[in-house]
């Protein structure tokens, strides 16, 4: 690894963020030094880094048909690391705007879609045919529109998840896996599904000394996880997210059906996704019913 790169790479890791963050902008800022040392740029600090390497990588990003959505998240992440390293200035240079950049007009609406009834069960015959594990956690991530991680790392809450849907209570703490870390809560919207998921996710786990996945880690299980969602079927606009996605619908309507107003519900569902009440406009846009 170059200088420059290792420098990045030691800023990158320091910016703080979720695990997933902190290993996205790592990506990011390697696939910028090697930007700079294919072309034959040859510096080796980020002191040195100027305003026409970064136009530079982001133009060759964008022919290569990179989306304009991934470039605003590049760009936050260099922003990040430059900010990191005291180089606030050329951060915030005018020509490194997204509008600057070419970037402007991108929309957060959301690109893959809810999965539907039929395709879900679809999957899930077909994975508890693979795997029982594999049935359990995409049961798990669509009966309470979990995440990927949190899904795969489930089995730690089984038995306390189980305890409250057994004690009546209306919604259930997600610890492990969550995003930066943060515990949330999340609403039970069909407690027979719910308590069936576990029931069967309990079962799985009693064999595979408290796993769903068998695998050593975490990384292996998430690995055999997004390998194993691909080949089953979840993939393309049905990724393993559009489980999330028909969770968050089902949510929306929910709460619709409560009496509260659209923004109230959308504010709801934001909080049982993770993102915050403030967030109701991003839900609407990336998860809403359209």
């Amino acid at each position: 690894m170059s200088k420059l790169g290792g420098e990045m790479k030691a800023l990158a890791r320091n910016g703080g963020g979720s695990h997933k963050t902190v290993n996205d902008r790592i990506h990011i800022v390697q696939r910028f030094s090697h930007h700079l040392r294919a072309l034959n740029i040859q510096i080796q600090r980020v002191a040195q880094i100027k305003v026409r390497h970064i136009e530079s990588y982001i133009h060759e990003r964008l022919a290569q048909g990179i989306g304009k959505r991934t470039l605003h998240n590049e760009m936050a992440s260099l922003r990040a690391v430059l900010q990191q390293a005291g180089r606030r200035q050329l951060a915030e240079n005018e020509r490194l705007t997204n509008n600057s950049l070419g970037l402007s007009g991108a929309s957060r609406n959301g690109t893959r879609e809810a999965i539907t009834t039929e395709h879900y069960l679809h999957v899930l015959e077909t994975a508890r045919m693979k795997d029982p594990g594999l049935a359990a956690v995409l049961e798990l991530a669509r009966v309470m529109g979990l995440r990927s991680q949190e899904a795969v790392q489930s089995a730690q809450s089984l038995k306390t998840w189980k305890q409250a849907v057994e004690r009546g209570d209306t919604r259930l703490t997600v610890v492990f896996g969550t995003k930066g870390g943060r515990p949330r809560e999340t609403v039970i919207l069909d407690v027979g599904a719910v308590r069936k998921a576990l029931d069967n996710a309990l079962a799985v786990e009693e064999g595979r000394n408290n796993r769903l996945i068998d695998k050593p880690d975490l990384k292996s299980a998430m690995n055999y996880w997004h390998g194993q969602a691909s080949r089953i079927g979840l993939t393309g606009a049905f990724s393993p997210h559009s489980l999330r996605y028909a969770w968050a619908q089902d949510a929306i309507r929910h709460y619709l059906a409560q009496g509260l107003s659209r923004k109230e519900a959308l504010a709801m569902v934001a909080m049982d996704l993770g993102h915050g009440d403030g967030r109701g406009r991003y839900v609407a846009q990336v998860y809403g019913l359209r």
